[in-house]
């Protein structure tokens, strides 16, 4: 019955449930894909799919922000949460033991790789968030205008990235709770995401998307809520755990158990239990 709620109550075309904003549901999600019903778990997939190759994820550094503005997954309000990082690393993980899809587990490592780069403290543990905003400006860590774009690629990269990210001059994204918001915006997304790619137009996209890498690490971030708060580390050390045991990587079960040390030893009181 739970199944057949879920279902009825989603969106068909773009996943998810509701209209704008809509949030990533990680429990109904994983849910769906363990309750046995087959059409219940494509919609799961075609939920991932949509997510994943939407505005709400961060596609050139990894991690999701907290939700989407709209219906479609585009545009997103940019902070990014522990919380999500966590739940969504273990619905991608799922979604990729179950289907052997390779891009679901990019994101599950994409991701796990955001959480150990940017919201991991020195000592282990992890910190709550990142916010929206940097330099007064929502999103202005993760825009692109056309004319960077142009600045920073080959020609033929520049061709590429444009087609793949759905590059406009106009661009997508306008701040209208900023007065004087930031002008012809892009926010990158995968808009063709089916579409056969030649061994030519791969290898310039990825050499185009090392160098916007290379430029997103020289902007301002937006700050860090550098709180360390127990419950949210025990959802990401779980979750990376799982991770590095399920695709048999160290990096992410020495994170977990380097986390899991923090936690002991500075969140844990033993005499009180």
């Amino acid at each position: 019955k739970a199944a057949t709620e879920l279902m009825e109550s989603g969106d068909p075309t773009d996943g998810g449930w509701g209209g704008a904003p809509k949030f990533p549901q990680p429990s109904h999600l994983r849910f769906l894909m363990r309750c046995g019903d087959e059409k219940a778990r494509e919609f799961a997939f075609l939920t991932c799919r949509k997510m994943m190759n939407g505005g709400i994820y961060d596609q050139l550094m990894g991690g999701f922000h907290r939700y989407s503005v709209d219906a479609v997954w585009l545009v997103p309000h940019f902070e990014k949460m522990l919380y999500d990082q966590a739940q969504l690393i273990d619905v991608y993980l799922d979604a990729w033991q179950l289907s052997g899809d390779p891009a679901f587990r990019k994101v599950v490592e994409e991701t796990a790789d955001y959480v150990l780069r940017d919201l991991t403290h020195a000592e282990g543990g992890f910190w709550s968030a990142q916010d929206a905003g940097s330099e007064g400006k929502e999103g202005k860590c993760y825009c692109w205008t056309e004319g960077q774009l142009k600045g920073l690629l080959r020609e033929e990269e520049f061709a590429v990235v444009k087609k793949h990210y759905g590059v406009t001059a106009s661009g997508n994204f306008v701040d209208h709770s900023d007065p004087e918001p930031l002008a012809d915006q892009n926010i990158l997304s995968v808009v063709e995401p089916g579409r056969a790619m030649s061994a030519e137009e791969k290898a310039l996209l990825e050499s185009g998307v090392v160098k916007l890498r290379a430029e997103r690490l020289k902007r301002v971030p937006p700050s860090t809520d550098d709180k360390v708060l127990a419950s949210w580390n025990g959802l990401m050390i779980a979750a990376l755990a799982r991770a590095g045991r399920v695709l048999k990587e160290p990096r992410y079960l020495a994170a977990a158990e380097k986390a899991h040390g923090f936690v002991v030893a500075r969140l844990w009181d033993a005499k009180k239990g």
